[in-house]
């Protein structure tokens, strides 16, 4: 099962709850709202996409297990289409 974590290429900065992403080799940029910058955190540690679907469940106990494995797969796509992710080997 895959394992995701935070790109080497990737400088982080919180703004208040958010979190700023900056990808030193495109020179793009993203701002996170909160659930989003609080599963980035979480991918200080290779996670799997399983993992971080446990970690929303906690915290937002109104999801139910389909929507936050939805809401995790979303988040991830567009953090690897975005090379701000990476795969652990």
């Amino acid at each position: 099962m895959a394992r995701f974590k935070q790109s080497g290429d990737v400088q982080s900065s919180a703004v208040g709850d958010r979190v700023v992403l900056f990808h030193r080799r495109t020179q793009k940029s993203i701002v996170l709202n909160p659930t989003g910058a609080s599963l980035w955190n979480a991918l200080a540690t290779p996670m799997t996409a399983a993992d971080l679907a446990g970690c929303l469940l906690a915290a937002h106990a109104e999801l139910t297990p389909d929507r936050a494995a939805s809401d995790v797969a979303a988040y991830l796509e567009q953090l690897s289409e975005q090379e701000l992710v990476a795969v652990d080997a």
